[in-house]
């Protein structure tokens, strides 16, 4: 009889526990999205000056992430624009749009809350040239602002990426510690697997030919997030700064304010080795590069989609 009660109450448990865990994914104009809970986790680590000291940071709202990086599809879908066209590193729908900058991650952010009946968060202003920004080969240097109390697409701020990313692990990955070829590339694609690979004889000499994958086939994280790490590194809002993280800046952090020549990307690519995966690793970019390595996922505040 107690056996009979104890798997009776594995059984409901199980089932609550999976209810739970569907109800935390929705799909907002083709977007799918996984619903981060506020939290606090340690943000920072390694040795670059960049992501040091690593201190504690508080999320003090709830969020709404990209279960996948966007897809050449759903960019072209919402701009009708195709930046991944013709390039060597491979054109479909599943797989995820790159050659983007930070002025075209914003402004897909836009058009994708318009296209939703979502107020769209950002103001861009683009005949007025940001006065912070004091990197000289930016052309564009439009002037942007976020707009309070819009609920419309976002990128992720570079505190909300991490938090998800690391998903309340600790590791140096959200797998762990260990940056295997083999090991990493059950999460990610990354230079050592997302080509051809060329042997001397029977010896392995080195990967050719990459392409990126297609999202989704790699493991996620705990939180149900696919290719954060690898694949296209991922644009976040901040401005960088090289001492940021020295600031006491620790509640819901918005990046560096003043003068700045970069912008942030987060995650590492396909032509990226997975020792340079770290979840905190740092990667400053001028906002209008363009690279086959460059790509968007997307955020959608708390109080736009209900997570009950």
């Amino acid at each position: 009889m107690f056996y009979r009660i104890l798997i009776s109450a594995v059984i409901i448990f199980s089932c609550s526990s999976a209810f739970s865990d569907e109800k935390k994914i929705k799909t907002v104009g083709g977007i799918d999205l996984v619903y981060i809970k506020s939290g606090k986790f340690t943000r920072g680590g390694g040795q670059s000056v960049d992501s040091l000291p690593a201190r504690a940071i508080t999320i003090t709202k709830g969020y709404w992430i990209g279960k996948f990086e966007v897809t050449q599809e759903q960019y072209r879908l919402v701009t009708g624009k195709e930046p991944a066209k013709d390039c060597r590193y491979g054109n479909g729908d599943r797989l995820p749009v790159y050659n983007v900058s930070w002025y075209d991650a914003i402004e897909f952010c836009n058009l994708l809350s318009i296209k939703n009946g979502l107020k769209p968060y950002y103001l861009i202003v683009k005949d007025i040239s940001d006065r912070h920004n004091k990197f000289p080969y930016d052309g564009i240097r439009w002037e942007v602002k976020t707009i309070n109390g819009a609920n419309g697409f976002r990128l992720p701020t570079e505190a909300q990426w991490e938090y998800a990313v690391r998903a309340g692990t600790s590791g140096r990955f959200y797998w762990g510690n260990n940056y295997s070829w083999d090991l990493s590339g059950r999460y990610s694609w990354h230079l050592f697997n997302a080509g051809r690979k060329n042997y001397k004889g029977k010896r392995f000499w080195w990967v050719k030919y990459h392409k990126a994958g297609k999202v989704g086939m790699k493991k996620p994280n705990r939180w149900g997030l696919y290719d954060v790490l690898g694949n296209v590194a991922e644009w976040c809002w901040d401005r960088y700064g090289k001492d940021y993280y020295k600031q006491n800046d620790l509640t819901d952090p918005s990046g560096h304010e003043g003068d700045f020549y970069y912008r942030v990307l987060r995650g590492g690519s396909f032509l990226d080795s997975p020792a340079d995966f770290a979840v905190y690793k740092r990667w400053p970019m001028p906002p209008n590069e363009r690279r086959s390595t460059n790509g968007i996922r997307v955020v959608l505040p708390e109080n736009t989609v209900s997570s009950e």
